[in-house]
């Protein structure tokens, strides 16, 4: 339900503590036993409450009052001047007005004849050109109509009497007589004039109390312009009691605001300490400049509880408030976010940045926002607070903590894969929605779990799933992370896991990968030995080779491969790391006897375990294996140096790359073998490239020589098989 902008009608719905107030100027009317008119204003802003107040205002004297005879009841007469169009009929509708509040209220006699006096002075009001202004009368009747005219002529034709009649009327009766007017700064500027120039024509009304709304800069200016007086000052004639409404003071604001995020946040908002920080800081930032009454409350809830309807599951329920608030009060902000979001999104980056740099930032981006929004130092702050990558080039806040993980988990603005979601509202813009990543981790089994990724590899959304599910790892129940290994290492031997559309695009298979390692990081040393030991008697010579790849990467991070030392990697111990490759080793021996191991997805890994476990046996292998024609373009895999430039790229070689395991003549000739051949067509794409390529290399006889891509494609035809 979204919030009416309308004024409380009820003490209970009071959320800005001025029932109080309320109820003391309810008991000041009450008790004011003076038969004098009088005249009390009630002023602020728009949107400040003036009709919440007058409302309780109301209730209060009805409640107070409850127990007063009949005889001596206050009666509330409400005249709602901007209903009529016809600025003619303002003046007698007013007494009709108040006559018909008298009839509803009483069956008196007396108040019945004060109703019969008033409508024949409203009679004689409405044909005068002119009502009294100041309190003296400008201009006389100007003309009657016909018919009136002549019955008014012979009875009551003289204004001043007619005036003395209500006058004593209301002298004889002991009620209270309580006029509201609303919105006063809602009329015209002409309609403005009238209401108080009648005002000040009944000031001889005994018995009757004005309560008067409205905001006075308003009503000042109109009254000037139409009267071309003083404003204020004529107003001070009139009016005996003006009240400026209590300001509602921020914190009460705020609590408003509060309350109605929470009923919409109700188990969507986990309140630990980083979500409350973060809240603290965009509250303070973002939202608290620009909230200052509780009109701008409700306007802000309306269009956020609109956008929060329909994307509060794709984006972070705190940075869709904190955006809708500067859409609604800093539109030029909210402008240059929207025009410069891929260059603010994202973490900050590895590289330091100096002080002196930043400041440097700072002090550009100051001069740049001076002619974009009038407090520039608020905009940076704003911007610093939503973006952390915008805050670290500026020297604000570092957000050490928000990764790209983090916003990507969060679903942050400053997460680039959800920022457009903020501005465009389109869920088609959504790859793979939030209920679907999670139900598949918490529901799906291991059979429907890969069926759904592999549908999402043919729809080529598995990168962005992938990149959604890196996030979500640490939050995952630990029981279902067999089904997420399993699937995870299974798809891994899937070749379109490797696809990518270019050189510098990352393939499916790298998320895969680093889901793999953040979720073995998440067990303790001797589960993550356990785990390398039960996936390694998988049965299939890809899943063997993903592992034995696994087991390479924690050799590299102790230093026992390469040069690497990346602790990131050392999930088991070098005890347990020695137990895991004797496995290992155990298992490949085995495997090498029945299975051409060049036809592993992660051969690369199986070579670089095997050397460093034993070399004489691999060398013995390797003698063996290259006797097959087809497994040397698997080979070349292993030490082809790969070259660009602005005009090609390509390959090149080593001279004995081999390592003497056979000669560069014996490769080329087993290569040459394979040209034309159907095993060469059964070759990847990778491995005929780097066959022709090394054929070229090797015909040129000059190691220094380099094969382009553009050069390996002249000769692909007739290496082929013709067929």
């Amino acid at each position: 339900m979204f919030n009416a902008d309308k004024p409380i009608k009820d003490v209970s719905l009071d959320l800005l503590n001025r029932a109080s107030f309320s109820s003391q100027l309810a008991e000041a009317i009450i008790s004011y036993d003076d038969s004098d008119n009088f005249t009390i204003s009630i002023c602020g802003k728009w949107g400040s409450g003036k009709t919440s107040i007058l409302n309780m205002v109301e209730k209060f004297i009805e409640k107070k009052t409850e127990n007063f005879n009949d005889e001596s009841k206050p009666i509330i007469v409400h005249f709602n001047p901007w209903n009529y169009s016809d600025q003619s009929q303002l003046i007698p509708q007013f007494f009709s007005t108040m006559v018909s509040a008298l009839r509803v209220h009483t069956k008196s006699d007396v108040l019945n004849n004060i109703g019969d006096v008033l409508l024949s002075y409203s009679a004689i009001l409405e044909y005068t050109q002119y009502i009294p202004v100041a309190g003296k009368y400008l201009k006389s009747i100007n003309k009657l109509a016909n018919g009136l005219g002549k019955r008014l002529t012979k009875k009551n034709n003289n204004l001043n009497q007619k005036k003395k009649e209500v006058i004593e009327a209301l002298e004889k009766q002991k009620h209270k007589f309580i006029v509201i007017i609303d919105d006063i700064d809602r009329l015209n500027n002409h309609q403005i004039k009238l209401i108080f120039q009648l005002v000040n024509s009944l000031a001889d009304f005994p018995n009757v109390i004005y309560l008067l709304s409205f905001d006075k800069d308003v009503v000042v200016r109109a009254l000037r312009e139409e009267q071309n007086c003083n404003g204020e000052e004529y107003l001070e004639k009139i009016i005996q009691v003006p009240i400026d409404i209590p300001e509602a003071k921020g914190s009460s604001i705020y609590n408003v605001l509060s309350e109605k995020l929470n009923k919409l946040w109700v188990g969507e908002i986990k309140y630990i300490e980083s979500v409350e920080n973060y809240w603290r800081q965009i509250f303070t930032n973002c939202i608290e400049p620009f909230v200052n009454s509780i009109r701008d409350v409700n306007r802000i809830i309306n269009v956020y509880q609109f956008k929060y309807n329909m994307m509060h599951d794709e984006v972070n329920c705190i940075d869709l408030l904190a955006i809708t608030v500067l859409q609604l009060y800093a539109t030029n902000i909210y402008k240059w976010i929207y025009e410069n979001i891929d260059s603010i999104c994202g973490s900050i980056y590895r590289n330091s940045i100096s002080s002196v740099d930043q400041k440097k930032n700072y002090d550009n981006k100051y001069k740049e926002f001076e002619n974009i929004y009038e407090k520039p130092e608020l905009m940076i702050t704003i911007i610093q607070t939503l973006f952390p990558r915008f805050s670290w080039q500026t020297g604000g806040y570092t957000h050490s903590s928000d990764t790209d993980d983090e916003l990507r988990k969060n679903q942050k603005i400053a997460c680039q894969s959800r920022a457009h979601l903020y501005f465009n509202l389109l869920l088609e813009d959504v790859v793979v929605s939030k209920n679907e990543i999670e139900e598949s981790l918490k529901k799906y089994d291991e059979e429907t779990f890969k069926s759904y990724l592999l549908n999402l590899i043919e729809k080529e959304k598995i990168k962005e799933y992938l990149k959604e599910l890196i996030a979500y790892i640490p939050g995952i129940s630990k029981d279902r992370f067999d089904i997420l290994l399993n699937v995870l290492i299974d798809l891994l031997t899937n070749p379109l896991s490797y696809k990518n559309d270019g050189f510098l695009e990352i393939s499916p298979s790298w998320y895969m990968v680093d889901s793999v390692w953040k979720i073995m990081k998440t067990y303790s040393k001797e589960e993550a030995k356990n785990k390398i030991i039960e996936l390694l008697n998988m049965t299939s010579l890809d899943k063997f080779s993903i592992v034995i790849n696994m087991i390479v990467q924690i050799e590299c991070s102790y230093g026992r491969i390469g040069e690497s030392s990346d602790y990131k990697y050392r999930i088991v111990s070098l005890e347990q790391l020695d137990e895991v490759e004797k496995i290992s080793f155990k298992k490949l021996l085995k495997m090498s006897k029945t299975q051409n191991l060049f036809d592993a997805i992660s051969f690369s890994s199986i070579y670089k375990f095997w050397r460093k476990v034993d070399q004489k046996s691999l060398k013995d292998y390797l003698i063996k294996a290259l006797k097959e024609a087809c497994n040397i373009p698997k080979y070349l895999k292993l030490i082809a140096v790969f070259w660009n430039s602005e005009l090609d790229e390509g390959r090149t070689f080593k001279k004995d790359g081999f390592d003497g395991i056979i000669s560069d003549k014996e490769a080329y000739d087993r290569i040459v073998s394979l040209k034309s051949t159907k095993q060469f067509s059964k070759l990847d794409n990778e491995s005929k490239e780097l066959s022709i390529a090394y054929a070229l290399w090797y015909e040129k006889n000059d190691t220094d020589s380099k094969i382009g891509k553009t050069e390996i494609k002249k000769h692909f035809e007739e290496w082929e098989y013709a067929g």
